[in-house]
């Protein structure tokens, strides 16, 4: 009986989880479709690329807790591991003197069609002026696109930064032939 009672809340939880999420769609003026898989809790805003300038995506939680901003371009290069791990390093050095950290960590997110690398810091200003105390920066790639993305929050973790990185590896670009 109890085998049966954990089978079915299981089986619960995976049909709760999978209804919880929106599929978003985006056009990517007319050469192909960024798709996104995002809880209820989350906001999704894009703007496409026009005028010369990357297309926009921004996520944050319906309690403005945490919000990521990533500028997504079409890439003919791909960078590899080690090239973004060098790159997010080398931004990171750049804030050292203004956060808590003595180090850079550098975590990597697999998703579906992206990889991406990120670090976390934290601002060292008891209450920064502008945005969160916490920021989470990073690079992903895909073939043929790459983006950056920051993320500010006001708290360091918690449901809204999970959903948010969770809803990263969702990501998808599906290009026109």
């Amino acid at each position: 009986m109890k085998i049966f009672v954990l089978t079915w809340l299981l089986v619960a939880g995976n049909v709760w989880s999978a209804t919880g999420a929106d599929i978003k769609r985006f056009d990517l003026n007319g050469e192909g479709t960024l798709t996104i898989a995002v809880p209820q809790a989350i906001r999704v805003q894009f703007a496409p690329a026009e005028g010369g300038q990357p297309a926009h995506l921004i996520l944050s939680d319906t309690n403005t807790v945490s919000e990521m901003r990533m500028v997504l371009a079409k890439s003919v290069l791909k960078l590899s591991d080690d090239q973004m791990k060098g790159q997010l390093l080398t931004a990171g050095q750049r804030l050292m003197s203004a956060v808590v950290e003595k180090e850079i960590k550098v975590q990597e997110l697999k998703g579906s069609a992206f990889t991406y690398f990120y670090f976390e810091l934290t601002d060292n200003r008891p209450d920064p002026l502008q945005g969160g105390r916490y920021i989470l920066q990073g690079l992903g790639r895909s073939p043929g696109y790459t983006c950056e993305f920051v993320m500010l929050m006001h708290r360091k973790n918690g449901d809204a930064k999970d959903q948010i990185l969770n809803s990263l590896r969702s990501l998808d670009i599906r290009t026109k032939n």
